[in-house]
């Protein structure tokens, strides 16, 4: 069933306003088969898990009041973050739902708890939004500049103190101040004559009664008693002072008044105006040129992370970055070579299953060498001026493989119920350690596997590409980059994101194996440029790009609509992103 792209984003937005969802029992494994019965009739049923290079990925299908909403595939580790905020039945039993303790408002405990009322960074740029573009980065930059102050009043001693700040205060007034100035960058480089950063109409100090009023209304996001804190802190109870903050907030409560009935009035209720992480994911991709199995499936997991309180950053790790290989290589007598972001996936070596190795690339002056690491020892792979990979001959490969098979009951479901006696059995494989002698000569790229002769396959197969782009093979590029000029770079696989202050487009790009150095050529339309792979790992050009995008307005009947963008920035030297 293929779901309509508007309609899927508005199940996406329904999952953002979910509140987080009590688990029915800790979950420790996946289950496939088993449906995950989630808030708002969703359901998350696991159809198969395997390996793939050296990974282990689930397929799965959301389904919504019975009724299939999207399907696809997806690490293990990340499909089981995801569903852990659902619960699961087991032989057609549903164990009852904890109950969970209270929870502070934002669904975290803090020291000191008054923090649990700090709201979130996306949650001050959605709130400061105006109708003018400079008037809402002014709003939010100076939100940030009072919730920070905010905190220091509320330390009250701890401001001053040697030891300084507790923790959670430190790590939120520096979430707030990194959200300043990436807001402060953007804004100063789009209105460069009027600098938002620079402009203290909305700048005052804490002990004005305009502060939490005036232009930025940042009292917006606290309860009346954290408001008396601060005022009894800075005023020291003063019935004048009192007296001038009710009125105020009086003129503040006004003008939100008068500006909720002019975007009643205006009918603007586009999905798109909001600013949770699904949501922001969603749109970007679709800005970016994503097909529409794709963006929704994006939208939907980074907002069930999210509601299921997962930090899929620090999932990934250190953000690898660099050269890399990509897709597969073959002798073609059976022994094949599969690359990927940083592994390599090898098959066809005796009666070895495939298996993931990891490697490493060395540029040196007129060759390029791949290490492969393996036990017992490692081997290397030279690259040729034809794009061949050029191997060492005959290498012991220590792996597994299959000794036989166990039989498994999958049981069958309907409508979240186990179907007595409904289900097949299943096999799962018994593996041994085994050392293969395999020779590994020259091996050239695969030729693209011949569509299948039927057509449901071929259709399911589109999908999966649409969603999994798999990029030429060869020599590519991988992780984040950015410059002082303000220009930022994200090389996948098939394509590179240009981000240029509110400007961002996904455009094609080739890496060259020079005699003595690594050419990246970004073909950015009528901008394209050459950066050159430094041996610090940076990447260095000269001049400037124009990138030339576009941004989501909101939607027209079935259609999104759309606005042009466009910004400016100098390329200079880039630096890889390397944390987490």
């Amino acid at each position: 069933m293929k779901t309509n792209l508007i309609t899927a984003l508005l199940l996406v937005l329904m999952l953002m306003r979910s509140a987080p969802l009590a688990s029915a029992q800790q979950q420790t494994s996946l289950q496939v088969n088993a449906p995950y019965h989630c808030k708002n009739g969703l359901t998350v049923t696991l159809t198969r898990c395997g390996q793939q290079a050296g990974k282990e990925y689930c397929e799965f299908k959301v389904e919504q009041n019975g009724k299939l909403a999207f399907q696809a595939s997806d690490l293990r580790d990340r499909v089981a973050a995801a569903v852990k905020a659902c619960s699961t039945e087991t032989s057609g039993t549903t164990a009852p739902a904890a109950a969970k303790p209270a929870q502070p408002v934002n669904g975290k405990s803090f020291n000191p708890p008054y923090l649990s009322e700090m709201p979130s960074v996306d949650r001050v740029m959605e709130g400061m939004k105006a109708n003018d573009p400079r008037e809402t980065a002014l709003r939010q930059i100076w939100a940030f500049y009072e919730l920070i102050e905010i905190i220091k009043t509320l330390s009250g001693d701890r401001e001053f103190a040697r030891t300084g700040m507790l923790p959670d205060e430190q790590k939120i007034i520096g979430e707030y101040q990194v959200a300043q100035y990436k807001v402060s960058q953007a804004a100063d480089k789009a209105f460069p004559a009027n600098k938002p950063s620079e402009d203290l109409i909305y700048h005052f100090s804490r002990w004005d009664p305009k502060f939490g009023f005036k232009g930025v209304n940042t009292w917006q996001f606290f309860s009346e008693n954290l408001q008396s804190q601060f005022a009894q802190i800075v005023a020291r109870d003063n019935a004048r002072y009192a007296a001038k903050r009710a009125e105020e907030r009086r003129i503040a409560e006004e003008a939100l008044k008068a500006n909720s009935q002019a975007t009643q009035a205006s009918g603007s209720q586009s999905p798109f105006e909001r600013n949770d992480p699904g949501t922001l994911a969603a749109r970007r991709c679709i800005e970016l040129g994503g097909s529409e199995l794709e963006c929704v499936g994006k939208g939907l997991w980074k907002g069930v992370m999210d509601m299921a309180g997962v930090d899929t950053d620090s999932m990934k790790g250190p953000t690898p970055h660099g050269v890399v290989m990509n897709g597969t290589y073959t002798n073609g007598l059976g022994l094949a070579m599969s690359f990927s972001l940083e592994t390599v996936g090898v098959t066809g070596c005796g009666k070895l299953v495939p298996d993931g190795h990891s490697y490493t690339i060395t540029k040196n002056p007129g060759q390029l060498l791949i290490n492969v690491k393996n036990d017992p020892s490692s081997f290397v792979l030279a690259m040729r001026d034809d794009g061949k990979l050029s191997g060492p001959g005959p290498v012991d490969v220590k792996g597994q493989i299959i000794t036989g098979y166990r039989n498994l009951w999958m049981q069958e479901y309907r409508n979240g119920a186990a179907v007595a006696g409904g289900g097949y059995w299943a096999q799962e494989p018994i593996y041994a350690p085994k050392t293969e002698r395999c020779a590994i000569g020259t091996l050239a790229p695969a030729p693209p596997p011949p569509p299948d002769k039927s057509e449901v396959i071929n259709g399911l197969t589109s999908a999966l590409n649409s969603i999994m782009h798999a990029g030429p093979a060869g020599l590519r590029m991988t992780g984040q980059y950015a410059s002082q000029g303000g220009l930022a770079l994200e090389f996948a696989a098939d394509s590179v994101i240009l981000d240029c202050a509110a400007a961002h487009v996904k455009q094609s790009y080739t890496v060259d194996n020079a005699a003595n150095q690594i050419l990246i050529t970004v073909k950015n339309a009528s901008s394209p440029f050459t950066l050159a792979l430094q041996t610090n790992g940076t990447l260095a050009s000269s001049g400037s790009t124009d990138v030339a995008g576009r941004v989501v307005t909101g939607s027209s009947g079935d259609a999104i609509t759309y606005a042009p963008t466009h910004a400016r920035c100098a390329i200079g030297t880039l630096t890889p992103k390397t944390g987490n």
